[in-house]
């Protein structure tokens, strides 16, 4: 809701910080999945989510590294990116659908 309030505006400090949080606090936990399945975390029967699991990884780092590096975000477009994100709501429904 914020980003779309504020489309035109850069994000505050307290959004780039709890951004790179979460994405810190992912790729976590990509590694602990990666650790404990080793080459099963692609052939077991939630590879297809731990594949989407692994692109969301990426795209948010690869995301992050753009951001960091433009300068105050000139000729830099990530809304093709930022469309991926609607891809994180998949991640929290297998998430409810586990806990079912």
């Amino acid at each position: 809701n914020y980003e779309i309030n504020n489309i035109n505006k850069d994000p505050n400090d307290f959004m780039v910080a709890m951004e790179l949080v979460l994405v810190c606090f992912y790729i976590t936990e990509l590694g602990f999945k990666l650790v404990a399945h080793g080459r099963w975390f692609f052939f077991n029967k939630d590879m297809s989510w731990n594949i989407l699991d692994l692109f969301l990884v990426v795209q948010s780092i690869y995301e992050q590294a753009i951001v960091s590096l433009s300068t105050n975000g000139a000729g830099v477009n990530l809304s093709f990116m930022r469309a991926t994100r609607i891809l994180k709501i998949a991640k929290v429904l297998r998430v409810v659908k586990v806990l079912k």
